[in-house]
């Protein structure tokens, strides 16, 4: 009898291949973060994450303070569908608010990009 056709190998070589499996379709499953945001929603998701990052708060941790669930910052953060209110509470719990502004209005920190060509 070869070592590969007892009983003991196979299931081993079996649970080897189904985690192998498992790992690979979670890679295959994970959202991607979003480098180069082209829509509003994306702008905002990448933005969330960054003054997030940047005050070194964990997803729970806004998740608390906003009021939301740690998967709605999740989704936020990845650009998936989340409700204005909680868009509003995560903002809130970061210390900022959404405004609403015309697409074509500068604001005082797009100044100094506004005007540099004409230096």
């Amino acid at each position: 009898m070869r070592v590969l056709d007892k009983p003991g190998v196979q299931k081993a070589q079996y649970i080897a291949h189904k985690l192998i499996m498992v790992y690979i379709m979670r890679m295959k499953t994970r959202k991607q973060t979003i480098e180069h945001p082209i829509t509003n929603l994306e702008r905002l998701a990448a933005e969330l994450r960054k003054i997030r990052r940047g005050r070194k708060v964990s997803q729970q941790e806004l998740s608390d303070r906003a009021k939301v669930a740690r998967r709605t910052i999740t989704n936020a953060e990845g650009a998936e569908n989340v409700g204005v209110k909680e868009l509003c509470r995560i903002a809130n719990g970061l210390g900022y608010e959404l405004v609403l502004r015309p697409k074509d209005t500068v604001v005082f920190e797009e100044l100094s990009t506004t005007f540099k060509d004409d230096e």
